[in-house]
């Protein structure tokens, strides 16, 4: 999967043909990721939120709202942060616990479900926006 502009587009890998365009008008898509279960696709976007959609459907299945501050921290030389809200994301293995990180410069940790997502730990160590996460196997 791919996220570029206002769409995230999900690929066959073998034809590379696009099998599927998931759009959210209005709103840049910043960071996506696409776990090794394949069962979500885990979004992250300008307005400070994050999405998850059903790859082959690309059904909404839910909205984490204010997961990140729209307004970035800067950075270290001064200049403007190209982008806002979520700016990098990254679900755990079992898709049970996403991490997010924002323009803001917070990292944060959140409990989802499809009926429920629960911020777990806010931190803010980092002076500028947070570019990538990655999380260890175990």
């Amino acid at each position: 999967a791919t996220c570029g502009g206002a769409d995230i587009r999900v690929w066959h890998a073998r034809t590379m043909s696009e099998l599927l365009r998931i759009q959210v008008p209005n709103l840049e898509c910043n960071c996506i990721a696409f776990p090794a279960s394949g069962n979500i696709v885990v979004s992250g976007w300008s307005d400070g939120r994050i999405r998850s959609f059903g790859p082959q459907s690309g059904n909404l299945q839910y909205v984490i709202n204010d997961a990140h501050k729209l307004t970035g921290v800067g950075n270290s030389s001064g200049g403007v942060v190209p982008k806002n809200g979520v700016t990098s994301i990254c679900p755990s293995n079992d898709c049970k616990r996403i991490i997010s990180g924002g323009a803001d410069g917070k990292v944060r940790v959140w409990a989802v479900s499809k009926g429920q997502q629960v911020m777990l730990a806010s931190m803010q160590e980092h002076k500028g926006p947070i570019s990538a996460i990655c999380i260890k196997k175990d």
